[in-house]
């Protein structure tokens, strides 16, 4: 079809990339702008530039994989997309383990840099099936067997919730004596 056509995509700090039809058929949004011959480039606010580039590596490895491809049927319109059928379990446990080459990928990405999140939102904005499930299952198999303090250990739980807790003490303290200062001044 277009499998020579380019796309430009600019990075949420402003890092442009051009993209190719072979990748961006993976992406629901970026085919969307390939069938409607956009021209311009297109602003991606949720991704950062080191992100999308592992994002376009992921997609170059996978561009000739069947299941990478979107297809016309796959669109999540309807309103039974949050039925599993039996069918859709059985194509999931069908569908080969992550190879060797995924895990490598994934095993770049960090819970403690917070780029696990990143690609992850990454996956889920560009709406790329085939990454979004492989980092699915990499998790799976990271935590598969494991406590749930392990989990916690692992996802750095405990740290990101004493970070949050905090933060909010701190700002609430902060406001707390605003307000006291303000009413000793009246």
């Amino acid at each position: 079809m277009m499998s020579n056509a380019n796309m430009k995509v600019i990075s949420t700090d402003g890092e442009e990339f051009n993209i190719s039809y072979d990748i961006a058929k993976q992406s629901r949004l970026l085919h969307s702008y390939f069938d409607e011959s956009f021209d311009e480039p297109i602003k991606l606010p949720l991704v950062n530039a080191s992100i999308l580039k592992s994002v376009i590596d992921f997609c170059e490895h996978h561009k000739n994989d069947p299941e990478a491809e979107i297809s016309d049927d796959d669109d999540d319109d309807d309103d039974n997309n949050n039925n599993i059928t039996k069918k859709n379990v059985q194509e999931l446990k069908q569908r080969k383990p992550v190879s060797e080459w995924d895990r490598a990928f994934i095993q770049r990405f960090s819970v403690r840099d917070e780029s696990l999140f990143d690609i992850v939102t990454a996956a889920n904005y560009l709406d790329i099936p085939i990454l979004l499930n492989t980092i699915c299952k990499s998790i799976i198999y990271l935590i598969k067997g494991k406590t749930s303090e392990e989990i916690r250990e692992i996802f750095k739980i405990a740290e990101l919730l004493n970070e949050t807790t905090t933060t909010t003490t701190d700002s609430t303290s902060s406001n707390h004596s605003v307000t006291s200062q303000t009413k000793t001044k009246t």
